[in-house]
């Protein structure tokens, strides 16, 4: 899941929900989002590359790869999400459509584990 939802954020440009169609100078989020990853545009369209295989020959299609290969770096993509999670919140929100979400990618990544945690053990007294 966490693959095909980070392909529609950054592996399709003409996607509805591709990250370049809502910030409001994508230029300066790749830039930015690129050196606080500590990487070179070539290994992130690597990354982009991979996912979108991954996505296609695998997990959505299961066309022609018979064996699972997960890509080599979902840390990579992992920290791209929560930088474009950070970035919306502290630059986008002129609106403040946001006002009640977490302030940033880990706090709103702790509030879910609480509740799927709480889910869980709620779930495991249930006979």
């Amino acid at each position: 899941i966490c693959v095909l939802e980070w392909c529609k954020l950054f592996g399709d440009l003409r996607g509805k929900h591709y990250w370049g169609k809502i910030i409001a100078d994508p230029q300066t989020f790749y830039t930015a989002m690129l050196h606080k990853l500590k990487i070179e545009e070539r290994e992130f369209e690597l990354l982009k590359k991979e996912m979108r295989r991954y996505r296609d020959k695998f997990v959505a299609h299961l066309d022609s790869d018979k064996t699972m290969n997960i890509p080599s770096n979902l840390t990579l993509a992992q920290k791209s999400a929560e930088y474009l999670y950070d970035y919306i919140i502290a630059n986008e929100d002129e609106g403040d459509f946001f006002n009640d979400a977490p302030s940033n990618a880990t706090a709103f990544f702790e509030q879910h584990l609480r509740y799927g945690k709480t889910e869980y053990n709620e779930l495991k007294r249930i006979p």
